[in-house]
């Protein structure tokens, strides 16, 4: 009987070209926060499940107390640029008004103006930092969460770490001589041609494999964590 040395916790190629590794979600994403607040909503039993949901939500009472007031301020200063410009095209009319006079009455007119670009502006940086608050994830497992329901969390926390696996993928690190004709040869899993395929070849050689092509294969299989035997063969 062959048998293989092999080291679980890292792939390994053997002598016989034949690899071992493990079966690994398609992604893993940690969540970071992008704005400070305290965390009002969060479930800790969606940890281990597959989310389609708001997953944490930072407290956004503040913000949109303030953009409320900003829209109002922003409704009332066009309202009263409506006024000012209808006042100052009667203004320039009349006879005996100095240019010193007339200016004054259009800088007021520009001071209207900048303020309500200055809302606008204020508005879409709360609408900004408000979205933020609201962490949704679609169709993602959730590994396991960093903080905790109450926790005042700043700019750049991690938050959760969550995986896609609605695939799979194998990292293999290759020899010079698999790594030469390997897109003509047909990948086998545990002695089985498998429909597999190489979404990414690296074409340097690995700093930490010596001399070994990092390959990555996707496949549909769920038993995440299982150690496969890889090989590239013709059929």
């Amino acid at each position: 009987m062959k048998k293989y040395l092999l080291i679980i916790a890292l792939p390994v190629f053997l002598f016989s070209q034949t690899y071992m590794t493990k079966i690994e979600p398609y992604e893993e994403y940690t969540i970071y926060s992008q704005t400070s607040g305290q965390i009002v909503n969060l479930d800790k039993n969606d940890e281990t499940k597959i989310v389609n949901k708001v997953l944490i939500k930072l407290d956004d009472s503040l913000e949109q107390k303030q953009l409320k007031i900003y829209k109002n301020q922003l409704d009332l200063n066009k309202q009263k640029l409506k006024i000012y410009e209808t006042s100052y095209g009667k203004f320039i009319k009349i006879r005996g008004k100095s240019q010193s006079d007339k200016d004054d009455k259009y800088s007021e007119l520009l001071d209207i103006r900048l303020s309500i670009d200055s809302l606008k502006l204020s508005i879409e940086e709360l609408r900004d930092i408000i979205s933020k608050k609201t962490i949704k994830i679609d169709n993602l497992y959730v590994k396991n969460f960093l903080v905790d329901k109450g926790d005042y969390v700043s700019t750049g926390a991690q938050l959760a770490t969550v995986q896609d696996i609605s695939k799979s993928k194998l990292i293999v690190y290759v020899s010079a001589s698999d790594y030469k004709d390997i897109k003509t040869k047909k990948i086998y899993l545990d002695d089985k041609i498998s429909s597999a395929y190489i979404e990414k070849i690296d074409k340097t050689l690995d700093e930490t494999y010596v001399s070994a092509h990092k390959v990555t294969i996707v496949l549909d299989n769920k038993n995440f964590g299982k150690v496969t035997k890889v090989e590239f063969k013709y059929e």
